[in-house]
């Protein structure tokens, strides 16, 4: 028998907020500007042949490379959040005196990597709880910008809407690895969606990955199976030597960061 761990917040398709966010006016779309996105050094796209994007779901897949690459920008994401609002009462006399509320600052950074003289590389961490999805919307944008160029773009994404990794592509959809087509009523949410969204607007071809998970976005888990396909597709587009090791390395850090399932035991009530 398994059970699964009850899900306290439930993810809703469109909004801009955290869940966690404390929020005074609920029924606004807005209580704060819209996150600030930046990409700290300009980058030159035209000297490079390749570019992978993904979220941190899939970067056991790269991490042989990611550890030997070199770091030559970095997008940073600036946003504000309401702090609780304290109430200050005279001592003397059981009255309102001042409400006080503090607005917090936060910053996120995501590294762009040079794995060779060919390939970048765009790992997005994402997090329901604690960063607002507008941010990886915005983000999104940004990213698309960097691949105007004539690149080979890959997106590895993830959706709980499917049952078996498929692939995805602009302007056509012809695979050549013998897997389904992700096609409608399938759909696709979060950073991945937005990021396929702005290419297709931007006219940018593009090709890509999707592979079933559970959870939510930034706390996914994949099963075994899933993860066999994953490593064979990402082996055949990196060409990263010595296969078995690459497969133990990948089922390896998996399991050390909890996003197999089964790697972490316990029960839930």
């Amino acid at each position: 028998m398994l059970f699964k761990q009850w899900n306290v917040y439930s993810e809703p398709r469109h909004h801009l907020d955290t869940l966690l966010e404390d929020t005074s006016d609920r029924e606004s779309l807005q209580v704060a500007p819209l996150p600030t996105i930046k990409l700290i050094t300009p980058i030159d796209t035209s000297i490079y042949k390749k570019i992978i994007i993904t979220t941190k779901l899939f970067r056991s897949l790269f991490s042989r490379h990611a550890d030997r690459a070199t770091q030559v920008s970095c997008f940073q994401i600036g946003w504000q959040t309401k702090g609780k609002e304290h109430v200050l009462y005279r001592e003397d006399f059981q009255v309102q005196e001042d409400n006080t509320s503090q607005t917090e600052s936060h910053i996120l950074e995501f590294p762009v990597l040079q794995f060779d003289e060919e390939t970048l590389f765009l790992s997005v961490a994402e997090d329901i709880l604690h960063v607002p999805p507008v941010a990886a919307n915005l983000l999104s944008r940004e990213v698309a910008k960097l691949c105007a160029a004539p690149l080979d773009v890959l997106v590895v994404g993830a959706s709980d809407r499917i049952e078996e990794v498929k692939y995805v592509g602009y302007p056509t959809a012809d695979s050549n690895h013998n897997l389904p087509i992700f096609n409608p009523p399938e759909f696709l949410t979060n950073f991945t969606a937005s990021i396929m969204t702005q290419l297709i607007l931007n006219k940018v071809e593009f090709r890509g990955y999707i592979a079933p998970s559970e959870g939510p976005s930034g706390y996914e888990k994949l099963t075994m199976e899933t993860m066999d396909t994953l490593i064979d597709l990402t082996w055949f587009e990196l060409g990263s030597g010595d296969r078995d090791a690459y497969v133990k390395e990948c089922h390896r850090n998996w399991r050390l960061n909890g996003t197999a399932m089964g790697a972490q035991t316990g029960l839930y009530l």
